[in-house]
């Protein structure tokens, strides 16, 4: 037994981008991982980017585990795309989110 994920490949809808690429304001870590995956978009010049496990991971404790925000409908916005692409690791619930 492989204990190796591969990664997957998200492709984003036009409504998904354009939640997700909204102007970033400040310097914590939502807006770094944040400003980390439109980098990403940018150079790649497309809708579609590939994911590791542990960041979707990263993404699901940001969406769930802070509150709500403006900033978390962001990271669910990037988790919906990745269920989408058969991503299953997390449920919608906060409580089974938890940093590790």
């Amino acid at each position: 037994m492989s204990l190796f994920t591969p990664p997957v490949d998200v492709t984003f809808t036009s409504e998904e981008l354009e939640v997700i690429t909204r102007p970033i304001v400040g310097e914590g870590g939502h807006q770094r991982l944040l400003k980390v995956i439109n980098l990403r978009l940018a150079h790649a010049g497309q809708q579609s980017l590939q994911f590791e496990d542990a960041e979707l991971l990263h993404v699901a404790r940001y969406a769930y585990s802070y509150g709500n925000g403006g900033y978390q409908d962001r990271f669910k916005e990037i988790l919906k795309a990745a269920r989408r692409a058969g991503w299953s690791q997390v449920t919608q619930t906060r409580d089974e989110v938890r940093r590790p």
